[in-house]
């Protein structure tokens, strides 16, 4: 008998998972398309998706990212009533940034032409009682026409006049909003103008739909 016939295989070897090359195929399609799906979160691809499937409503305490230059999510869906949290978490590393809800980019002429302003004319929070707390390394908070009550000291807040709803985070900085969903029906926006409009024009922007209850 030759000795090679008395050799075990590796048994290392044999526990590992006897793919075919259409399996390695087709399992190396999926992860790719869901790399693909990453990388287009912000197309009308996605936005043409959502109006055939809808988007689910958001409810309960949920969280937004600020990234450089993009919110995660940059889509979201409330429904009128609902009783919701808003965690805004500051992911950069080295950037401030802010986030307004409104309508109508205000803008402003200058000698290259006309650009974004400041923010929008119409702001989605006038109005509305809200709940701040959980502040952490806050640059500044303006609550403008919204209807505050404040958790801790208001020093923690560092309290700003002027302009739009907007709480700024410095880096790695997070705050919490408690509010109810306004009768404010439709679709809003949402977006970082910091550095003057930069931040919005380099795409830092998503999309709010409020529906009835």
């Amino acid at each position: 008998m030759d000795e090679r016939e008395d050799q075990k295989p590796n048994e290392s070897l044999t526990s590992l998972p006897n793919w075919s090359r259409r399996q390695f195929l087709v399992g190396s399609a999926g992860i790719a398309v869901a790399g693909m799906v990453a990388l287009w979160a912000r197309t009308p691809i996605v936005s043409a998706a959502r109006g055939v499937f809808g988007s689910p409503v958001d409810t309960g305490l949920i969280h937004v990212y600020q990234e450089d230059y993009y919110f995660v999510p940059n889509y979201m869906t409330w429904q009128v009533g609902n009783k919701m949290t808003m965690r805004l978490h500051n992911m950069s590393t080295t950037r401030w940034h802010e986030m307004q809800i409104g309508r109508h980019v205000s803008h402003e002429k200058t000698v290259f032409g006309t650009l974004t302003a400041d923010g929008f004319t119409e702001d989605f929070w006038a109005g509305v009682p809200v709940t701040f707390s959980n502040p952490y390394k806050i640059d500044n908070l303006v609550y403008n026409k919204a209807i505050p009550t404040f958790i801790g000291p208001k020093s923690e807040y560092k309290l700003t006049t002027g302009g739009a709803f907007s709480p700024t985070l410095k880096p790695g900085g997070h705050i919490d909003i408690t509010f109810v969903v306004p009768d404010k029906p439709g679709i809003w926006q949402y977006g970082c103008f910091v550095q003057n409009a930069a931040h919005w024009r380099f795409g830092m922007r998503g999309t709010l739909n409020v529906i009835k209850a």
